[in-house]
Parts: C-alpha cells; sequence; structure tokens
C-alpha cells in the first residue's frame, strides 16, 4: 500500500478514536510512524476514556469508570454555572462593563511604566479590553501597539500565531510588531504545541495622560471598598 494512503487510513483511523498501537498494527507500520502521522489530531475526551478503559484491567476498569461518572457530574455543573452567569451578565450595564475593564486591567494591566499595556494568553479577554478601551476611551484601532509573547520553539510558527490573533481581533497583521521569542533554560514541552498562541500584549501609543486616569480610577475603585 502506498504511503500516503497508509497515511490517510491512520488518519481516519484516529479520528475514529483508535490507539497509535492499534493502528501501527493493523497498517503494519512502526508505533512511531503512526504516532508522528497523527501527532495533529486531538482526541475527544470520551474518546480518550474508551482508549483507557479498553486497555485497562478490571480493578482499573470500574476505577475509570468511577471517575469518569464524577467528572461528568463536574462537566454539567460547569455547564450550569456557565448557563447562569451568561443569563446574569446578558444585559450588562456601562457602568459594569467599565469596572470589569478597570479590575481587569488593576490586576494584569501595567502599573509602572507611564504608558498603557495589557497582556494576556486569552484571546476572549483581549478582544474585551479592546472593546473597553474603544468604547470608554475613544481608542482607534490606530492607537494599539500589538505584539505576541511566545517560547522560542514556536518561531516557525510565527507566521500562524499572527495570523490567529489577526483573525481573531479583526486587526491586520502588517500592524503586528515583531513577535518576541523568549528563552528558558529548561526546554519546554507543550502538549498543545499546534493550538498554542502565546501572551498577546497591547500597547496604547501616547498613552501618558490615559495611564495617570486609569491608575486614579483604579485607586478610587481599590478606596470605595479598602479604607
Amino acid at each position: 500500500m502506498a504511503k500516503s494512503l497508509l497515511r490517510k487510513n491512520a488518519l481516519m483511523l484516529r479520528r475514529d478514536g483508535k490507539s497509535i498501537n492499534s493502528i501501527a498494527s493493523f497498517l503494519g507500520v512502526s508505533k512511531s510512524t503512526a504516532s508522528l502521522w497523527c501527532r495533529n489530531i486531538k482526541l475527544e475526551q470520551e474518546q480518550k476514556c474508551d482508549l483507557a478503559l479498553s486497555s485497562a484491567n478490571g480493578l482499573r476498569r470500574g476505577q475509570l469508570k468511577g471517575a469518569l461518572i464524577q467528572k461528568n457530574r463536574r462537566l454539567e455543573k460547569l455547564a450550569m454555572y456557565n448557563k447562569n452567569g451568561v443569563e446574569h451578565f446578558e444585559a450588562i450595564s456601562d457602568k459594569e462593563f467599565f469596572v470589569a475593564g478597570l479590575a481587569l486591567y488593576l490586576g494584569e494591566g501595567s502599573k509602572k511604566d507611564r504608558r498603557i499595556m495589557f497582556a494576556n494568553t486569552n484571546p476572549r479577554i483581549i478582544k474585551f479590553m479592546i472593546c473597553w478601551f474603544s468604547k470608554f476611551f475613544d481608542i482607534t484601532k490606530d492607537d494599539f501597539n500589538l505584539t505576541v509573547m511566545i517560547n522560542e520553539i514556536h518561531r516557525k510558527r510565527d507566521w500562524v500565531i499572527k495570523k490567529f490573533w489577526s483573525d481573531y481581533l479583526n486587526f491586520p497583521i502588517q500592524q503586528f510588531r515583531n513577535t518576541i521569542f523568549t528563552k528558558s533554560l529548561q526546554k519546554k514541552v507543550y502538549e498543545n504545541y499546534d493550538s498554542y498562541y502565546g501572551t498577546f500584549r497591547l500597547r496604547i501609543l501616547k498613552s501618558t495622560n490615559l495611564s495617570y486616569k486609569i491608575g486614579g480610577l483604579n485607586e478610587g475603585l481599590i478606596r470605595s471598598v479598602v479604607k
């Protein structure tokens, strides 16, 4: 069988939740080859559980089933609370939105430099803050300085990473500064290597006065509770 067809079949089997060992055995290839072909396919949680159950002995299988039941209960509870949270803020007021942005900046924004800078790995939080700056301080897209910070091992993915942030935030890639690649003494290993997009940093140009204003507002927010 041609190698390309073998790889295609391996991908199909992996998407169906088959183990790497069973794929290698069925197709007559090495385990390392099957693993390499299937490395970008992420199994659903249910598929992972099925694989674990099928390879476990009787006692272990019972333990896994019990853990799965507990996990499903936890996920159901999380879904319920998420639903309640969405309903609670379905009609969020401008005042609530404003205070939420202040609190986020207080926790994640720059307080030492005389400029506005906010960084986070969560794309939704970054988009939240872009909307917040735009709504309450009339900051336009052209006022933002955009930078991604990520480990050196992702250098080959630079364009993919920028494209992800560009598409999600609706900013042209041309507006991005050069990616900041960080180095660590120990080689970092990511389980989600292909779906990790680093830390995104927003800076607002010519923002000294705005940094003073937000600093004063956050001081007032804290003092409203902590005298």
